[in-house]
């Protein structure tokens, strides 16, 4: 939910300020950068708000010793997939398209301490984005409604 990471940034964010620095790091997804298929209309939307969300926070206090990074992971092996149900058809999924939670933690911390506002975890996953960026918006759109339909209403 992008609203507790708002919150937080505001409640937290002066403190930072006040101490000359801190280190925010938003936790958003690859959904937010690729067009949405069917049945990701509010996931997808809230992670592309919190990725640019991420940025402006970012370009607004880098100066004053804050930085903030948005974390882009895509399918990473956690409880998240047994919450939404989804883990059986998640299961079917090739193993080159999961990442490791550690893997995706540090990449993070990385990012965040060398002030990166925005890192992409994993190398399938950024030649994702350079696939969808480089393709015409309606043909990416339709490469990723596909593969949504092929994993269902399960989330990235």
């Amino acid at each position: 939910d992008w609203s507790s990471d708002v919150c937080s940034s505001d409640l937290l964010l002066p403190g930072m300020l006040g101490r000359g620095w801190g280190r925010i790091v938003n936790v958003a997804s690859v959904a937010g950068m690729v067009p949405s298929p069917a049945g990701h209309t509010l996931y997808g939307a809230s992670k592309a708000f919190l990725i640019r969300f991420s940025e402006s926070l970012n370009a607004e206090n880098v100066a004053k010793g804050v930085h903030t990074t948005a974390l882009c992971p895509g399918f990473t092996w956690s409880e998240f997939h047994d919450v939404t149900g989804t883990r059986d058809k998640m299961n079917q999924l090739p193993r080159m398209l999961w990442l490791h939670a550690s893997d995706v933690v540090s990449e993070g911390y990385d990012a965040v301490m060398a002030g990166r506002s925005v890192v992409v975890n994993g190398w399938i996953y950024r030649l994702v984005i350079w696939i969808t960026a480089a393709l015409p918006r309606s043909l990416s759109g339709l490469v990723t409604g596909a593969a949504g339909r092929q994993i269902g209403r399960a989330h990235v």
